[in-house]
């Protein structure tokens, strides 16, 4: 009996000392872990097998295959080339609804236009064609990049200042960071001053000058007295006629001596 007694109180003492490490169920809170949003920064697809193209595939040595990266803020959805022997800019090199977007990443394939061997002057010098890139935004604003370099060129940027286009790359023959911005500006401003210019000729060709009627100020007449000159009369002088003595007056034959003269016996 006393060995139960003492088991049961053995039992008690592990059961009370054991209570004062339990935690109930009314002072457990649920550790709950919030959700941390982080910004994730939209970077240009670098995959060559992800990434879009612009033109059509091409292979061999005179085809310019150079990576872009669209810069401008906008979407761009026009793109086409024009070499300087060209009068107008070729079709669009995009796909209808499929724009180029901003931030994206893409791949060019131009062919160039084959020109032939131009010398200037005596010279052996080759000409060198040069090329021009023409842009169209998804707000149909467009842009110009200007003698393109082609081969010099694997990768670039296609960046905006306000209204001017231009790119940056790595020289693939200096190996150094070109910017094309300030000589892109150079030809805008001269550009500008070119169509001011045309635009101040136009206006002054077609400028009309409307006459302008002025009254006549009245005049008060004056009379003016004519003047009077006396002409004196011409006096013509007749010589006096000699009056005819009294036998040629009885004479009958108007004074002739009768019987002939002299000679008349």
């Amino acid at each position: 009996m006393k060995k139960i007694i003492g088991t049961m109180a053995f039992i008690a003492a592990l059961v009370l000392a054991g209570c004062g490490k339990v935690t109930t169920a009314a002072n457990t809170q649920p550790t709950t872990t919030q959700p941390t949003t982080k910004a994730v920064a939209t970077e240009p697809t670098t995959s060559e097998d992800q990434m879009k193209i612009i033109g059509d595939k091409a292979t061999g040595d005179s085809v310019y295959i150079i990576t872009l990266d669209n810069k401008t803020g906008k979407d761009i959805k026009g793109f086409t080339i024009k070499a300087d022997t060209e009068e107008e800019y070729p079709a669009n090199m995009l796909e209808p609804k499929d724009s180029f977007a901003k931030n994206e990443r893409r791949r060019l394939f131009y062919v160039p236009v084959k020109t032939s061997d131009v010398t200037y002057g005596d010279t052996d010098e080759i000409a060198t064609q040069e090329y021009t890139v023409k842009i169209t935004f998804s707000d149909d604003k467009e842009a110009e990049l200007h003698q393109f370099p082609f081969g010099d060129v694997e990768l670039g940027e296609i960046l905006m200042d306000k209204d001017v286009a231009y790119i940056e790359y790595i020289s693939k023959l200096s190996d150094k960071k070109v910017s094309t911005k300030e000589a892109e500006k150079m030809i805008a401003e001269t550009n500008k001053e070119e169509v001011t210019t045309e635009a101040a000729s136009e206006i002054e060709q077609s400028y009309y000058d409307e006459p302008v009627y002025t009254q006549p100020a009245y005049q008060e007449p004056v009379y003016t007295e004519p003047a009077t000159q006396y002409i004196e009369p011409a006096t013509q002088y007749v010589a006096p006629t000699e009056a005819p003595t009294q036998a040629a007056a009885n004479d009958g034959n108007g004074g002739c001596l009768s019987g002939g003269g002299l000679f008349n016996e």
